[in-house]
């Protein structure tokens, strides 16, 4: 591949990375920020509850916004935003001490989110000839997956200078990445017909319904696995065996760890894989229920971690799978809006994880990791039939890897 085109994929791979960042360092500062403004622990948690809810509402509008215009544009004048929403919250904090424009900030944070968020994985297999574009999806993934590794540890870093040094980061690194984007992605010299691509759009969703309901029910039920089974460990270290704040980050690091290893290895060799890229797919489902089957069995708490981090291997496999799986699968003009669909799918499992692993506690500890098992198993079976029918109705028996036009 061009030398060029990685240039823009890393630039592309680094959006999820810098905008985890932009809200993942938010969650070590949330106590700073709930005892500088004198708020309820409910408010400050909104600063952080704001940017996720505007992304999951407004990343499918920019899926469809990116199809009618310049990907590598909308990027950069979404970044710009997020940067200013940054530079909002950060004069809000060390300046005016008010807790009303952080939150402002952070609204206009997300929606600049929003709108970036989704082009990651457009952009990649745009910028990908057709043998390279799996992998190149999959390092999309491992931009994001690194991002959740290294935004803790950083947030809480910036914090112990100030409270508010978090904000002025995001500032900085959404405004770094949009001249980056502007640079490493060339330009667009032939952009497709705006008149085709409402109706490519409905006929692609038509022709790759399996696939399409496959993906986005996996994408899903992964991140519900991965943080509701973060929380429930989370929780277990602090109250059944007292683990420190500092130590309980630090062994939650191992499953992070471990899904930034599994990404980095599916992105890889995504393309050079003999099987076909979606038995990866279901048998990272299948691993996951399996090891979140044991972990719940478990009563030490290093067999718990041992086993969440690998169900975390899983979960990794999977979803750079399937990142693989819709790059080569969507043609250029319904891939921001279709795959944009799957990102927002994705973000369900913030927000429903952690409130369904606090719930279950009450069943027994290890109910939140058996009925995540499950629903990780029921995820295995159902996308592996939706997908063995994908092939079957759009596929020539010898060429999964080859893109399929709409």
């Amino acid at each position: 591949m061009r030398h060029r085109a990685w240039l823009g994929i890393l630039a592309a791979s680094l959006i999820p990375f810098v905008l985890t960042l932009g809200n993942s360092m938010m969650v070590p500062v949330v106590p700073v920020m709930q005892s500088a403004f004198g708020v309820s622990r409910t408010a400050a948690s909104l600063l952080i509850t704001a940017y996720s809810v505007i992304a999951v509402v407004l990343m499918p509008v920019a899926g469809f916004v990116s199809d009618r215009v310049s990907r590598r544009r909308l990027a950069m004048a979404a970044l710009a935003l997020a940067a200013v929403g940054g530079g909002i919250a950060a004069v809000g904090a060390s300046a005016a001490h008010s807790y009303a424009w952080v939150l402002v900030g952070r609204v206009v944070q997300g929606v600049g989110a929003a709108f970036s968020m989704p082009l990651a994985l457009p952009l990649a297999g745009d910028l990908a000839d057709p043998r390279g574009r799996g992998r190149a999806a999959g390092f999309t993934e491992v931009g994001n997956t690194v991002g959740k590794l290294v935004s803790p540890l950083l947030g809480a870093l910036l914090a112990t200078w100030a409270f508010f040094a978090p904000f002025w980061a995001v500032f900085a690194l959404c405004g770094t990445l949009a001249a980056a984007i502007a640079w490493m992605i060339p330009g667009e010299r032939h952009p497709a017909s705006r008149a085709k691509r409402p109706t490519g759009w409905r006929r692609a969703f038509r022709e790759h319904a399996s696939l399409l309901g496959a993906t986005y029910l996996s994408g899903a039920v992964c991140m519900l696995c991965l943080f509701g089974g973060l929380v429930n460990l989370s929780e277990a270290l602090a109250d059944s065996a007292h683990v420190p704040e500092w130590q309980n980050g630090l062994l939650l690091s191992i499953p992070q760890a471990m899904l930034c290893l599994a990404s980095l290895v599916m992105g890889l060799f995504a393309d050079r894989w003999k099987a076909p890229v979606r038995t990866a797919i279901w048998l990272g489902l299948g691993w996951t229920a399996a090891s979140f089957g044991a972990a719940g069995t478990f009563q030490h708490m290093t067999y718990q971690i041992a086993a969440v981090s690998l169900g975390a291997f899983g979960i990794g496999t999977a979803v750079t799978a399937i990142d693989a799986r819709l790059a080569t699968a969507l043609s250029r003009d319904v891939r921001g809006s279709l795959s944009s669909l799957y990102t927002s799918a994705r973000f369900l499992g913030p927000t429903l994880g952690p409130p369904l692993a606090s719930w279950l506690q009450r069943f027994g500890p290890g109910a939140p990791y058996m009925t995540l098992g499950a629903f990780a198993l029921a995820a295995a079976l159902t996308s592996g039939a939706l997908l063995r029918r994908s092939a079957r109705n759009h596929e020539p028996a010898s060429s999964e890897r080859q893109p399929a036009h709409t």
